[in-house]
């Protein structure tokens, strides 16, 4: 079982990420890839901004990985995460997860998003027309 980790402030590739995944043994890889919207209700969005707690972000991800590699009986997991400027349309965080069958490799990428989202320190400002915001909460 295999987790990588990514965290960088270059774009994200997920067809690249998806060759770092394990599937030797696997029938299913499931994939999530989030992107930057290009709005907000109506306004325009011209990017975020991401940032860290660097030191421990690499870890609580692998933390978040493990635990899915157990939970859902995966073979592998790759997660990666855009910190500094992200513009729209540009890939904030992909995962691929490998298992034997589909539901686990769905269940850990749907599971693993909202972990995430949960625990990790990232926190985001949506730059828009109207001015800078800061989104409450982590992820």
């Amino acid at each position: 079982m295999v987790v990588e980790v990514i965290v960088t402030e270059s774009p994200l590739d997920p067809s690249n990420l998806m060759t770092m995944i394990n599937s030797d043994g696997a029938g299913a890889v499931a994939s999530f890839i989030g992107l930057v919207r290009d709005s907000h209700g109506d306004e325009e969005v011209m990017g975020l901004e991401f940032e860290a707690w660097g030191s421990r972000l690499p870890s609580v991800l692998e933390e978040i990985g493990n635990k899915a590699l157990e939970e859902q009986n995966l073979k592998s997991i790759v997660i990666a995460h855009r910190i500094g400027y992200v513009e729209p349309g540009e890939t904030i965080v992909c995962i691929h997860a490998s298992a034997i069958h589909r539901a686990q490799a769905f269940a850990a990428c749907s599971w693993t998003i909202d972990e995430l989202k949960r625990q990790a320190p990232i926190w985001k400002k949506e730059i828009r027309s109207s001015g800078e915001y800061w989104i409450e909460g982590l992820g």
